[in-house]
């Protein structure tokens, strides 16, 4: 028994910072759930009547055409029914959000000090833990929340223990697939594995071992989808399983002058039940509009990386004065991040930076590259933000170490006086 206490507390001693900033996150999170009512609206609304439906035993969103063409949201639609099941409450879905991104909080913390310093993963972890934006989004029952999370943690097995056994291929496989099917966005993070692996092959480090592993993550990834959404046809729990039946909406969207790439009613009306008749006008708008795509790229740059919106948290509030102070607060938050990755590029002409460091810019380059093509909204940069703290722990890693260095040289140059 004593030996036991001593290896807890050994565990927590080893481990303070972790619980602190999953504590501090957590706290902070319930704390604006409690105080923040956002109501379900919009896709959300449809999502939770279903897995209301699901859980109360009726079927009448089989027959609805937003899941007949859109099957890939019964993934989210599925995990929502199995927490409702267990407490049927919006509140404790709210809560279970504020779980899985404090939990996200604490690996921005972890996969930060493989990437860089300690001291700079805790400070780092500290100013995502109070940035609005993901903060003020445990209170929307989005889908992008414990996707990123898994996708994390698939990051964090793929840069610690990507030369080990299979088995961790698999895991990984298997997480980037869980992913995949509550949020259909994993296949970015799969293009940036392949990437990543032909650049470490560049260097010569086991060719042999990376490409097996890469085919494992990879077959397990589909493997698991292709799968499950079979077995979801077959049991008639979603008769279009999780298919997109509509794959070239979002790009219609994405390369619509007069929206700038966002969601169009007028579109949606005409278009979204039909994948004909949207692959038809994507090719038509293309050959009339694509001379005007460097402009509308700019725009769509601006709209996802750059502006601040707390709409889909704080739209409700009818006096929408009171948001404004929020808002340009967050707008701070978003420009420190863009900013801090950005100087992150600095350490790359150092002959020690982190090969991770190149895996995380990959992600972000390959998320830039598709959302040119397709729908954007700033609600999208969920996840972009998360990789783009990752590179700030570089940035603030690299000033801690000059500083450091600075000191220690100053020390030097008193010493030989």
């Amino acid at each position: 028994m004593v030996i036991e206490m001593n290896k807890v507390r050994n565990w927590i001693k080893n481990h303070k910072f972790i619980i602190f900033i999953f504590l501090f996150s957590l706290i902070l999170r319930i704390g604006v759930i409690l105080v923040i009512d956002t109501p379900v609206i919009s896709d959300f609304k449809t999502m939770l009547d279903a897995s209301l439906e699901i859980v109360n035993k009726t079927d009448h969103y089989k027959t609805m055409p937003y899941f007949l063409l859109w099957g890939y949201q019964m993934g989210h639609v599925l995990y929502q029914a199995i927490l409702l099941s267990i407490i049927n409450s919006i509140t404790f879905l709210k809560v279970v959000n504020a779980i899985v991104t404090s939990l996200t909080v604490v690996m921005i913390y972890v996969i930060g000090k493989k990437l860089a310093n300690e001291k700079a993963a805790e400070i780092i972890s500290i100013i995502y833990s109070i940035f609005l934006f993901p903060l003020l989004l445990n209170t929307v029952l989005t889908n992008q929340l414990l996707p990123m999370l898994l996708i994390l943690i698939a990051i964090y097995l793929w840069i610690t223990k990507k030369k080990e056994k299979k088995i961790m291929a698999i895991l990984i496989g298997l997480l980037l697939g869980f992913s995949n099917m509550l949020r259909s966005e994993t296949i970015v993070i799969l293009f940036a594995f392949f990437l990543y692996t032909i650049f470490l092959m560049i260097k010569k480090e086991h060719k042999k071992v990376l490409i097996m592993n890469l085919a494992i993550i990879i077959l397990t990834y589909f493997i698991l989808t292709t799968s499950s959404s079979f077995l979801l046809k077959a049991t008639n729990i979603s008769p279009s399983g999780l298919d997109n039946k509509n794959t070239a909406w979002k790009f219609l969207e994405g390369l619509n002058i007069e929206s700038q790439g966002r969601y169009s009613e007028e579109d949606a009306s005409i278009y979204a039940t039909s994948e004909e008749k949207t692959k038809e006008e994507l090719v038509k708008r293309i050959k009339e509009d694509w001379q005007q795509y460097p402009i509308l790229f700019l725009k769509k740059i601006k709209i996802l990386w750059f502006n601040s919106d707390l709409s889909w948290q704080l739209g409700y509030i009818k006096d929408q004065d009171k948001i404004l102070l929020p808002t340009a607060i967050n707008q701070v938050f978003i420009y420190f991040f863009i900013i801090m990755s950005l100087f992150s590029s600095i350490t790359l002409f150092k002959k020690n930076y982190k090969k991770e460091q190149i895996l995380i810019i990959l992600i972000l380059l390959v998320y830039f590259g598709v959302y040119l093509g397709i729908e954007v909204m700033p609600r999208y940069a969920y996840s972009i933000q998360i990789f783009e703290s990752l590179l700030a722990v570089i940035t603030l890693g690299y000033m801690i170490d000059q500083k450091k260095e600075n000191k220690v040289g100053e020390k030097h140059a008193k010493t030989r006086k």
